[in-house]
């Protein structure tokens, strides 16, 4: 019985530790340099491609390609900012290293920067189209 009540009490402190890191994660800025904090994200407006600025919110009759229209990251629903509800993130390999193929098609997309080789030159100008 007293290994029961041993492993329970493990289970709930591995839960509640778990909940208490969870909570407390960070939503950092896309710069490098930047330092996490909060809204520090928010303040960042730099520019991840030449010439394209950060995309916002204008709601569903704007014309603009590169706006939002539906997203709304200072809407709030359910007590949580829309921002926090659905975090955006980009996958290195399969943006920035994929060729677009699939199992039923050849690539669809060709990188400038790309030379078909593995070599030390290739990776430092990839590593340069991310930072």
């Amino acid at each position: 019985m007293r290994k029961g009540a041993e492993l329970l009490a493990l289970l709930v402190a591995s839960s509640l530790c778990l909940s208490a890191a969870i909570a407390a994660q960070e939503t950092c800025p896309a710069d490098i340099d930047a330092k996490c904090g909060d809204a520090a994200s928010d303040g960042w407006e730099g520019e991840f491609f030449p010439g394209i600025t950060k995309i916002r919110y204008e709601g569903p009759t704007s014309k603009k390609p590169l706006s939002y229209k539906w997203y709304n990251a200072e809407e709030v629903i359910l007590g949580k900012k829309m921002k926090d509800w659905l975090r955006f993130s980009v996958a290195f390999w399969h943006t920035f290293r994929g060729t677009g193929g699939d199992p039923f098609g050849a690539a669809t997309k060709n990188w400038p920067w790309e030379d078909g080789t593995n070599s030390l030159a290739m990776a430092k100008r990839r590593s340069t189209r991310i930072t």
